[in-house]
């Protein structure tokens, strides 16, 4: 399933879905931007994990429009997106004070001393 929802097409999709509650193949392809091909791929992926369900708008019809929805496990699957997101802005946040670049003083006539990462600029 983490290799699933790890796509960039399904995390589209399940973000879709849980925006708009249901939306039929048309509207997901538009609103998505995702081809034909890779669209359905993408949602008999999630279909198989139990993440969405779909359901045929009239099943008499040759030509219903069928919906897509997600199930209770797909709408957990928001969770892991949304930790996932702060776990990488706690990075982004680690990585730019870890790796930051400091200049003191005067950058003409100067030494560059590099210490664990940081750049620090030292008159001499």
């Amino acid at each position: 399933m983490l290799q699933t929802i790890s796509k960039k097409n399904s995390r589209t999709v399940i973000l879709l879905l849980a925006k708009f509650n249901k939306l039929h193949f048309g509207a997901l392809k538009k609103k998505s931007k995702i081809e034909g091909k890779s669209l359905t791929n993408t949602l008999n992926e999630l279909l198989s994990e139990g993440l969405i369900t779909k359901e045929y708008e009239d099943p008499s019809k040759r030509t219903a429009k069928v919906y897509y929805s997600l199930t209770t496990l797909g709408k957990e699957v928001l969770e892991i997106y949304e930790l996932t997101e702060e776990l990488e802005r706690k990075r982004e946040a680690e990585v730019k004070e870890n790796f930051g670049i400091t200049i003191n003083g005067d950058v003409n006539g100067g030494i560059i001393i590099g210490n664990n990462s940081k750049v620090h600029i030292k008159k001499h």
